[in-house]
């Protein structure tokens, strides 16, 4: 096996890729699987979909602007920074809500949403809303990220984030 790195015009770091964390149970601040980082990546967005409507109001950002969503479920991405033997620290990016347009809205079953992300913090909220950047968020080799839903107890939903390895990432390759 060999190790490489990706150069920043290599077809690898030009392409997208999707992380699905399929969807959730009913139930309030529920926490999906994590997904490790195998090597540099930058997170460039989340995907989110309305399986099931939700019985509260949510304000916050949707990708496309504040918006009073009823009926909805908002969400956060957590990502957790496992830096081998350095301290273990969190960002939250978020809350955004799983709705569409701006104004105020009666959410149902089928919306979509896809939510920019961008931001170079090390911990703390570094992506709070009015975001229309695609720069992404930087993802290290064993990093996690997943997604935690916000307090609506009835809404079911599924996200997925959007993803392309880093300039720099270094991948193990058959020689």
């Amino acid at each position: 096996m060999t190790q490489r790195s990706v150069s920043y015009d290599h077809a690898a770091s030009l392409a997208r890729m999707s992380h699905g964390f399929g969807q959730n149970t009913a139930g309030a601040s529920t926490n999906f699987s994590k997904f490790v980082a195998f090597t540099n990546l930058k997170v460039y967005a989340i995907q989110a979909a309305s399986l099931t409507a939700g019985t509260s109001t949510q304000t916050a950002w949707n990708g496309t602007g504040t918006h009073v969503a009823i009926n909805a479920d908002q969400f956060s991405l957590i990502h957790v920074f496992n830096r081998n033997g350095a301290a273990v620290s969190t960002a939250t990016h978020g809350p955004f809500a799983l709705s569409f347009g701006t104004g105020t809205g009666t959410m149902t079953a089928g919306v979509f949403t896809r939510i920019q992300l961008s931001g170079t913090g090390t911990s703390g909220n570094v992506q709070g809303g009015t975001n229309t950047a695609e720069g992404g968020i930087d993802v290290f080799a064993g990093d996690t990220v997943h997604i935690l839903r916000g307090t609506d107890a009835t809404a079911i939903s599924a996200f997925a984030i959007e993803y392309g390895l880093a300039y720099d990432a270094n991948l193990t390759t058959p020689a």
